[in-house]
């Protein structure tokens, strides 16, 4: 679809098969848009639940009993933000994952989405295939950023101010950080540094306490404001 800024080119790998589809419910007020990812979705083997113009059109039918496993949202959405509602959907469905799927790629908005509770980014100027694997990053419990993203924060914030020991994260908290970032579950950081899923645990633990964040979108987030990841 022209303007749109998402590609959609065939795909030849398919989502995991499982036995009950991934229900997602999409925000997005190009209606054009909005229909070609719901179609891309559905063929795809995810359960579009349910399409909207509007943050309030779509809460209000989460409050109605709507479920689902994911929340695919834009920002710049007419009248309530995106960056709102992303903080009223975590309310709403605490167990449901959030992915901003925008053409926004300034720090501000970036910050905020992550902030309220969005557990990834993805610009919209990208394919079919890189929103599916993206998709599937947040539903293993990665917390993907796109690269234009990571790219752009990363040379925003390369000259900082020093930080104190007590608030310098050690190398391991580092890797552990920084392989969470690209989308490795818990228990595939535990196999690639040789620990326990506990000791993983233990170590997002101590980052949240000295980035001074309470979810791992947001420790990514002030860990690459600081400049203590690279992401690009």
């Amino acid at each position: 679809m022209a303007g749109t800024g998402l590609c959609f080119l065939p795909m030849t790998a398919s989502p995991a098969s499982r036995e009950n589809p991934i229900r997602i419910i999409l925000i997005e007020d190009h209606a054009d848009f909005r229909e070609s990812v719901s179609m891309v979705l559905n063929e795809r083997g995810y359960d579009c639940v349910g399409g909207f113009s509007t943050m309030e059109d779509a809460l209000e039918a989460i409050q109605d009993g709507l479920e689902a496993d994911l929340v695919l949202s834009d920002l710049g959405l007419p009248g309530m933000s995106g960056v709102a509602g992303i903080r009223k959907v975590r309310e709403l469905l605490p167990g449901a994952r959030v992915l901003v799927l925008t053409a926004f790629t300034d720090k501000a908005k970036v910050f905020a989405a992550l902030e309220a509770g969005a557990h990834g980014y993805l610009v919209k100027a990208g394919s079919a295939s890189r929103l599916i694997e993206t998709l599937e990053e947040v539903l293993a419990g990665g917390t993907p950023l796109d690269p234009k993203i990571a790219g752009m924060i990363l040379q925003t914030f390369r000259q900082l101010s020093p930080i104190s020991d007590e608030e310098s994260l050690s190398n391991r908290e580092c890797e552990v950080l920084q392989l969470a970032a690209k989308g490795l579950t818990r228990q595939e950081i535990a196999d690639e540094l040789n620990l326990s899923p506990h000791s993983v645990t233990e170590y997002i633990k101590r980052s949240f306490d000295k980035l001074h964040v309470r979810n791992l979108p947001a420790a990514v987030s002030e860990a690459i404001r600081r400049g203590l990841l690279d992401l690009s």
